[in-house]
């Protein structure tokens, strides 16, 4: 079965964006011009991108062509009237099933971009497989949390860490379901 793969950046607050959503905090991190931070090597490892309407709204809002051509993407959204476009297909209801679905469907690994919202509903529905979790080293304060439920608990399992000369912390946690 593929794994469901959430590869991520996080304040050192626990924010994935700011209040507004944005997540230009992350250019203000003096990166190494040649460090990725393993995203080539993970970009590698998957097929397939799950995401929900305000972050794929971002990401088609950046200044630059659309990042995830090469990979099939889902959409996570409550609003019935999106329709497929050239990029995403919309999952605008049984979100948990067809999640579960599409991990059962023969193919590489899956990148859980986010938010918020989508990471809470894929913890909560026992789908999240793997978390590859960049602490930034910046604190955002008033923002979007990693998770959007305050009382969400789960057991972590810290498979592997680096520590990148930029201040950015590298944490791997396998997640164990009880």
């Amino acid at each position: 079965m593929r794994k469901l793969v959430a590869y991520i950046a996080i304040s050192l607050d626990g924010k994935i964006a700011d209040a507004e959503g944005g997540v230009g905090w992350l250019d203000t991190i003096n990166h190494p011009k040649d460090e990725d931070y393993g995203y080539s090597a993970f970009i590698e490892t998957i097929d397939t991108t799950v995401m929900g309407n305000a972050t794929y709204q971002q990401v088609l809002g950046f200044d630059m062509p659309f990042p995830y051509k090469e990979q099939k993407n889902y959409v996570l959204t409550r609003n019935r009237n999106l329709k497929e476009d050239e990029y995403a297909t919309f999952i605008t209801s049984d979100h948990a099933k067809r999640l579960k679905e599409i991990k059962q469907e023969q193919g590489k690994d899956i990148w859980l971009i986010g938010g918020g919202e989508v990471n809470t509903l894929c913890l909560k529905a026992s789908l999240l497989d793997e978390m590859i979790v960049h602490f930034m080293p910046f604190i955002v304060g008033k923002g979007i949390p990693i998770f959007s439920d305050a009382q969400l608990m789960q057991n972590l399992e810290l498979t592997s860490s680096k520590v990148y000369s930029s201040g950015v912390m590298e944490l791997r946690y396998k997640v164990n379901y009880r």
